[in-house]
């Protein structure tokens, strides 16, 4: 055997030792080198990857298979090779057909070929997603405690924490503020916005629950909730400084009462002085405030708090945010998967209320925007598993109000949706759920069959 023979074996052996699948191919699409990894990955032959084969082909057999999504098999295979075609580097995280998350990276070579290595992440992904998950589990708590003080569920904090996403998510389609709306403050800014307000655990429970508007003198003392929430996250983030939504969370919770045009506190900043992270944040949690009831005031319409916000673009709020945050709730006006009917009233105006605000949830999940935004289904979520248990036990204080005789079994059917919802939110978060529709649609089916059946079997 020649050295290049040898040299060739040994290479062979080599990537064949490895956990990584590796295709090289030439600058004509035909396969050089294909290692068992690869192989055994795709569950291909040996002649269907033997050197010299076209790996157009290879594509071809693995589209057919659904490995690369539903559609046109020909759009696909044409979408899959672009890469190769324009000599274009690639590094992609992907699910597969059976839910396992697979990493891709490409690269053209200088010979005019090209090499794809495939790895399995799975495991890796799955204990990145439960640190993510814990990590935010332990922001939301903090952010729960100063909103149980404050007369709300917590809920307050999630909606934010979507609506942040989505205004953030529209700003960077739209090529607005791209030096600063990167990736990763794409990843962070959501979950940053759950901690705006968290120095609300320094204001006195004379002032967050009093159930009527504050004075003067009261609204400066609760003023001091922005720069209270700045020096708790700026202690965390002494003690973690690497944490950039740490980093995020302290500008957003000393900022998102400022003012465009200067006249908001605690510092007076005015434009884009402000960070634009608190900017944005700003818009979300007025929105929010309005559409919510409070001892103190009724909620607005949709509508009527939409028109505010356009009112105050240049004011109150930055003018490109106001856009954005416009064609968001525009978006979310969308075609429903289920709409509220009157039909539909248990006769209880309070469950009324949550049921319509359920359906509003699913109906966001399948929105076309959000269908593969999985950042925004996360928070869609967790806001639907929060108010579902909020709701639940709203329920069960009427049933036992009004002396319901079957109280105990509707009990054991709102653990067991719970468990159920909790089920598809832990597998969604490991990686191993479907999004968007499919989900959407079992949350929508056991929902119909909650108002259209269970609950007016006690409340007509």
């Amino acid at each position: 055997m020649d050295s290049e023979a040898i040299l060739a074996a040994t290479m062979a052996e080599a990537f064949d030792s490895i956990d990584l699948a590796v295709v090289v191919l030439d600058a004509e699409f035909h396969i050089v080198f294909v290692n068992d990894g690869y192989r055994r990955l795709f569950d291909l032959d040996e002649q269907v990857c033997r050197a010299g084969a076209n790996f157009v082909d290879v594509v071809w057999i693995l589209t057919d298979r659904g490995e690369f999504g539903a559609g046109d098999v020909a759009s696909i295979v044409t979408e899959r090779l672009l890469p190769i075609r324009e000599r274009q580097k690639v590094c992609l995280v992907r699910a597969r057909p059976d839910g396992r998350i697979l990493e891709e990276i490409g690269a053209p070579l200088a010979s005019g070929g090209y090499t794809y290595s495939f790895s399995d992440v799975t495991l890796r992904r799955q204990a990145s997603e439960r640190l993510k998950a814990a990590n935010r589990a332990t922001v939301q708590a903090l952010a729960d405690l100063a909103e149980f003080r404050d007369n709300d569920t917590g809920d307050h904090v999630v909606r934010v924490a979507r609506l942040t996403h989505e205004i953030t998510r529209t700003l960077d389609q739209t090529g607005a503020f791209s030096a600063e709306i990167t990736p990763e403050f794409r990843a962070q800014i959501g979950v940053a916005s759950i901690l705006h307000d968290v120095g609300k655990v320094a204001i006195s429970d004379e002032i967050l629950r009093k159930p009527a508007a504050l004075d003067a003198a009261e609204r400066l003392m609760m003023q001091e909730h922005s720069a209270a929430g700045a020096a708790i996250l700026g202690k965390a983030l002494i003690l973690a400084p690497d944490s950039t939504y740490l980093r995020a969370a302290s500008a957003i919770a000393r900022h998102h009462h400022e003012r465009y045009d200067g006249g908001g506190y605690p510092d007076g900043l005015a434009g884009d002085k402000i960070p634009l992270a608190a900017r944005i944040v700003a818009v979300a949690d007025v929105f929010d405030a309005l559409i919510s009831s409070r001892p103190y005031k009724q909620s607005w319409t949709e509508d009527e708090a939409a028109a505010y916000l356009a009112s105050q673009a240049g004011r109150q709020f930055d003018p490109t945010v106001i856009e954005a945050a416009l064609t968001v709730l525009e978006e979310r006006k969308q075609t429903p998967v289920i709409r509220w009917t009157e039909a539909m009233s248990v006769g209880n105006p309070v469950l009324d209320r949550d049921h319509r605000i359920l359906i509003g949830l699913v109906n966001q999940m399948s929105l076309p925007a959000n269908r593969e935004d999985r950042e925004v289904l996360e928070f869609v979520l967790d806001e639907l598993l929060d108010y579902t248990i909020a709701h639940f036990a709203r329920e069960e204080e009427h049933m036992r109000r009004v002396k319901f005789s079957g109280g105990q079994r509707h009990e054991e059917i709102h653990r067991a949706l719970t468990s159920q919802l909790v089920a598809i939110r832990a597998d969604f978060m490991t990686g191993k759920g479907n999004i968007g529709d499919e989900v959407a649609d079992f949350v929508a089916a056991w929902l119909r069959n909650h108002i259209l059946e269970e609950d007016r079997r006690y409340t007509l």
